[in-house]
């Protein structure tokens, strides 16, 4: 009876030694959660969680991005209903508000364990910061291609997929400098021109759309086009005048949609006399650009492949 009773009490001593030592290292794990210290685009440094697992995305870009790490099924919120036709997997992912007017309520609901915002969301950075770790992915860098870069880098390293995120840059930069060599050589000039229901604008050197010059290698037909966001506003009689041999077309109104598949690059821009007498309409070298792509996730490494491919359509 006796050797029953040591038994017992070395299994309970036991048992409870076993619990307190669990506790105690579930405690130290709480404590100790890995942090990872990170600069975002727009010059904040912060220790945000390693490896998270739920992150609210209020930028189509660093949607993209994520995406092209395998990461999506992490995305807990984002801010956009309209989202980019090769990323409609997630439009039934929990929208927060709008990009312009993140819903913070909806945003908290979704526990996320990092928020992302970037350029149209940007402004939500401060109100977010106080609830999660935030970080904002803008478009900051002197080229669109390094500012995409740096962004992904930066993204990648928060979820250990820095070789990943390597390779597919590595890609796109070689991508990117055949297609700079061959425009070089063909000195062609061009002009990247944005349509909108009827009204025109422009886009040239230090503007959203840089990269058909600074990255693609165009020569812009016009180096005096004044820095906008939304461009400058041209008539077609601008157009002709300029007579680019390449016209590239954005068509916003395709773009922002909701009638149409906004991953098909038509519009009603050549239906103008006018632009019949230029030679890039004569020599067959008006192109238009995939909409959702170069005006919904411009900053996206994938946005970025399709912009390679629209650009070198010239040459082929």
């Amino acid at each position: 009876m006796k050797k029953l009773r040591g038994l017992i009490s070395l299994i309970l001593i036991f048992i409870t030694t076993v619990g307190c030592t669990n506790v105690a290292g579930d405690q130290l794990g709480d404590k100790n959660k890995k942090t990872i210290e990170v600069m975002d685009a727009a010059d904040h440094t912060l220790n945000v969680p390693h490896n998270p697992q739920r992150v609210a995305v209020f930028d189509n870009a660093q949607i993209d991005n994520l995406d092209a790490l395998e990461l999506g099924e992490r995305i807990t919120a984002t801010a956009s209903s309209r989202l980019p036709h090769y990323l409609n997997k997630y439009n039934e992912v929990e929208v927060a508000g709008t990009l312009h007017e993140i819903d913070l309520e909806i945003a908290m609901a979704t526990d996320p364990d990092l928020a992302i915002v970037a350029t149209r969301s940007a402004s939500s950075f401060d109100e977010l910061s106080k609830y999660v770790p935030t970080l904002d992915f803008s478009l900051t860098k002197a080229s669109a291609f390094e500012s995409m870069s740096y962004n992904f880098l930066e993204l990648s390293k928060i979820f250990d997929k820095e070789v990943k995120a390597q390779t597919i840059l590595d890609e796109l930069e070689n991508e990117k400098i055949a297609l700079a060599q061959t425009a070089d050589e063909s000195k062609m000039t061009a002009l990247m021109l944005m349509y909108n229901e009827g009204s025109l604008s422009v886009f040239g050197k230090n503007s959203r759309f840089s990269h058909v010059y600074d990255d693609f290698g165009f020569e812009p037909v016009d180096d005096q086009i004044e820095a906008s966001k939304h461009g400058m506003e041209i008539s077609y009689e601008y157009i002709i005048q300029k007579d680019p041999d390449v016209i590239f077309v954005l068509d916003r109104s395709v773009a922002i949609s909701d009638n149409v598949d906004t991953s098909i690059p038509t519009s009603n821009f050549e239906e103008n006399p006018l632009i019949e007498e230029t030679k890039a309409y004569k020599n067959h070298q008006i192109i238009y650009l995939t909409p959702d792509a170069w005006y919904l996730s411009n900053g996206g490494v994938q946005a970025y492949q399709q912009m390679i491919e629209d650009v070198s359509s010239v040459f082929k």
